[in-house]
């Protein structure tokens, strides 16, 4: 695979046709608070090759992840769970609720382990 491939970048939603128009700060905040969260989940399971967000670092809409980023679990993991997580967070009401809910990802996390190992 392509190591430079860039899965997400922030701009790509923040500025999206189908972002909430007018985009608001809060609504930015919200996208940017959500990809640190998981960022910091894949980091802290040891899917990612290196640190994509520093402790306490901000995402920006210059925030990615490339193919190159995530490890091959990482990888796997990423289209596993966290592709469904970002659904499941698209469809929630209550965004600031769902930004900082863990149980799904946890969840999804121990499935994966269970059928993947690691």
């Amino acid at each position: 695979m392509e190591e430079n491939k860039v899965l997400e970048k922030l701009s790509w939603i923040t500025q999206s046709k189908l972002a909430p128009q007018p985009v608001t700060q809060e609504y930015k905040e919200q996208i940017y608070r959500f990809f640190e969260n998981y960022v910091h989940f894949l980091q802290d399971n040891g899917f990612t090759t290196k640190e994509i967000l520093r402790k306490g670092e901000k995402a920006t809409d210059e925030s990615q992840i490339t193919i190159g980023d995530l490890t091959e679990q990482g990888f796997k993991f990423y289209a596993f769970g966290i592709l469904k997580w970002i659904a499941k967070y698209d469809r929630a009401k209550d965004k600031d609720k769902a930004i900082g809910d863990f149980s799904f990802i946890e969840k999804e996390l121990k499935e994966f382990r269970e059928r993947h190992g690691g």
